[in-house]
């Protein structure tokens, strides 16, 4: 099935629920951290500890993959906020 006409909220679950049932075995802990990314139609996957490092290498093998990432060992890939101290004189 192509997802490539899928928006995120598609993809999104499809890559989760590959990456639940087919990665955690294979990922070490020495990867905490790292980010892994997957073509959701191929379950390739690739893991750097630069995102846009491990993107071009999945992309190096099929260039149109419909891809999904994390970061291994923590619930999102990235933060927002900030940390925001008010001091007084």
């Amino acid at each position: 099935m192509s997802y490539s006409d899928e928006s995120s909220e598609a993809i999104a679950p499809r890559g989760e629920e590959i990456y639940q049932q087919q990665i955690p075995d294979k990922v070490d802990p020495k990867h905490k951290g790292k980010f892994l990314v997957l073509d959701i139609e191929t379950a390739d996957y690739e893991i750097d500890a630069e995102d846009l490092v491990a993107t071009d290498c999945l992309l190096a093998k099929p260039p149109n993959a419909i891809i999904y990432g994390v970061r291994v060992g923590f619930p999102a890939a990235y933060g927002i906020g900030f940390n925001f101290k008010a001091y007084t004189q």
